[in-house]
């Protein structure tokens, strides 16, 4: 990235020491090394260029970006300069400066291969895979065995589904240098989304002998092993996720201090289970905690969310449901466990789920406060289309936009007739879409008057179905042992397995896979025959 750096005069023996020093990651040496020369009446921009590249390894952005302008005030066609400068603009959030740097760099060389790749990251950042994708192709011609380029162009092709293209281009970077662990491991995820699970775990395992600490390899490898059903190995590894020996982990330990439970004997004791990632993980895995209770516990503690707090209170065996709205201490336990540890813990095998349902039960409260407010007559078909987007969350958006679909998407089933539909879609950007649905197809929605999980419960309750892409609310319905309908993703969650139309965690859901990546266009056209099947059966006697 930083050009001509090494390309310095010899005879200038404190430049060369720090450009050593450099090449050794000792910016702070190198930075005092030139402090000199940066004060001296005649300045070469090379000079400038160095003092910009320490203070950018360092992460002072400021300094490296008056560096490079110093640079180029000094020599005004200095490419590199340019080129460096709008790196730290991007780093800044400066886009339409950083892409002037760049377009800057290649008026004055248009063989610049760094720029051109520099400028595909922007544009890939700015949502314009057109340009990006040409300025990684010119970049490669350029620089043809250029691995880093190929594997930010399989990442474009990756983020647009192009999942041929983008395998086809972790394989190039790979013949380009077979040690490239972003490489194996990228292409481990693009093979998993084509159901190559073989080859996926192969690259996976390549990745983490190249680079044994790489954490998200490891949270990668363990759904894939979740996903083929080879659970026991899955929950092992899965237990990265918060272990310290990964540095990069994910999910800090409980802020608890009393030990984590790792299959003491627990009679006589107390245990707290702390949650973790999402309210679907909370519900599917809360099963267990009757299974803990069995295992002669003298106190049963559950922290949730506050929005889960009634339903959890009707779990057998549970003493305590402590909700973390920072009103409430925790109190002191013998141990304290995560609640996706549980399965691992328990010794969960795919011949072990425990599937009995339901296992929440909604309080007599809500049952009372919701009795008779659905509208009367037909079927009554619960719908969600949409999840939580989460932007805060990089990762789990991305997540949210492959699951989630528009209400639009739903006009075929809500052309079925003889059924009642009812919303059961939360969210301040995806609940509003009922607005952009025909007046005479729009859902009953009862949610403005929905404050938790309990409140959602008691409505499902009246359902005779729940059609729902892969969220909290499919969780929630199986829970209850409630009809419920998953249009699942092509790469689908691992806790769906990936043979089947059915789970072994609710016996009464059905999975409608997608067929191809990113179309839900054929999925809805099943749900919807599925459905006109449906209500025939219904109506039929007994």
């Amino acid at each position: 990235m930083y050009g001509d750096l090494q390309n310095l005069d010899p005879a200038i023996d404190r430049y060369s020491a720090a450009v050593f020093l450099y090449g050794k990651d000792r910016f702070d040496e190198a930075l005092a090394l030139i402090e000199p020369l940066l004060h001296a009446q005649s300045v070469d921009a090379q000079v400038f260029n160095l003092a910009a590249a320490c203070h950018l390894s360092i992460g002072h952005l400021h300094d490296a970006g008056t560096y490079w302008r110093r640079a180029i005030d000094t020599r005004p066609d200095y490419c590199d300069a340019y080129n460096n400068l709008g790196v730290v603009l991007k780093e800044r959030g400066c886009l339409a400066q950083a892409e002037a740097c760049y377009r800057q760099a290649l008026s004055i060389t248009p063989g610049h291969a760094g720029a051109h790749v520099n400028l595909g990251r922007l544009f890939a950042q700015l949502g314009r895979p057109g340009e990006a994708e040409s300025s990684y192709l010119r970049a490669l011609e350029l620089q043809p065995r250029d691995g880093d380029t190929y594997v930010n162009l399989g990442v474009l092709y990756q983020d647009q589904m192009r999942l041929p293209e983008a395998e086809a281009a972790y394989r190039n970077a790979l013949a380009a240098d077979p040690h490239e662990v972003k490489a194996h491991f990228n292409l481990g995820v693009v093979l998993k989304m084509q159901r190559r699970f073989a080859e996926a775990e192969a690259s996976y395992r390549q990745a983490l002998a190249l680079r044994p600490d790489y954490f998200e390899v490891a949270i990668n490898l363990a759904h894939l092993l979740l996903t083929v059903g080879r659970l026991e190995e899955g929950w092992a590894l899965f237990e990265a996720r918060y272990d310290p020996a990964w540095p990069q982990r994910k999910i800090a330990p409980p802020p608890v201090d009393f030990p984590m439970w790792r299959g003491e004997p627990l009679a006589g004791r107390s245990l707290l289970v702390w949650p973790e990632q999402g309210h679907g993980d909370s519900l599917q895995f809360c099963r267990y905690l009757p299974m803990l209770k069995a295992q002669g516990l003298a106190k049963l503690s559950i922290a949730c969310s506050p929005v889960l707090q009634s339903l959890f209170e009707t779990i057998d065996g549970v003493d305590e449901c402590i909700p973390l709205d920072g009103d409430h201490g925790i109190p002191k336990h013998d141990y304290v466990c995560l609640t996706m540890s549980l399965p691992y813990r328990l010794g969960t095998t795919l011949a072990s789920i425990p599937g009995a349902t339901p296992y929440l039960r909604v309080p007599p409260s809500r049952a009372a406060r919701w009795k008779g407010r659905l509208p009367a007559g037909n079927f009554k078909v619960g719908l969600v289309w949409a999840g939580d987007p989460r932007p805060d969350q990089p990762a789990n958006s991305a997540v949210d936009r492959l699951r989630s679909l528009d209400a639009r998407a739903y006009l075929p089933l809500l052309c079925v007739p003889g059924i009642t539909f009812v919303s059961l879609q939360k969210g301040a950007s995806t609940q509003p879409q009922i607005d952009t649905l025909p007046v005479e197809l729009r859902p009953f929605d009862p949610m403005l008057d929905v404050h938790d999980f309990a409140d959602t419960a008691a409505i499902i309750e009246q359902l005779d179905l729940v059609i729902t892409v892969d969220t909290s609310i499919a969780h929630l319905a199986g829970a209850l042992n409630r009809p419920v309908w998953i249009l699942s993703r092509y790469d689908g969650c691992w806790r769906w397995l990936h043979d089947r139309d059915d789970t072994p965690w609710y016996p009464r859901t059905r999975l409608f896979h997608q067929r191809q990546p990113g179309e839900w266009g054929e999925v809805i056209e099943r749900v919807k025959l599925a459905l006109e099947a449906w209500t025939v059966r219904q109506r039929a006697p007994a």
